[in-house]
């Protein structure tokens, strides 16, 4: 390879782009989170008593729960996927370019 062709090690652009996601998700996730939570505290302490408020407590709790999974898997699915990633790939390697391969 002569000059400007030499393959060299550079950072990963593609596990920086996903690292950036994940701390993009991150708060709002946890703010959806602290919210169901406030308001199922709220339930435990009896703000509302009637057979409506009971049916709207257990759809709360049901949808606190399914979302918790779903903030809790998502979060693990940026973490493994960064994992996967190594923090320097060679220069000529798909991860430096790869904003450049989608459909144009």
């Amino acid at each position: 390879m002569a000059g400007g062709d030499e393959v060299t090690m550079v950072p990963n652009s593609y596990r920086s782009a996903i690292t950036s996601a994940r701390a993009a998700a991150a708060p709002p996730a946890e703010e959806i989170k602290e919210a169901l939570d406030k308001a199922h505290r709220a339930f435990e302490g009896g703000c509302w008593l009637s057979t409506t408020a009971d049916d709207f407590g257990v759809a709360l709790a049901e949808h606190r729960r399914t979302l918790g999974r779903v903030r809790e898997d998502a979060l693990a699915e940026f973490d493994d996927a960064v994992a996967r990633q190594p923090e320097l790939v060679e220069s000529t390697d798909w991860r430096v370019n790869w904003l450049r391969m989608g459909p144009r």
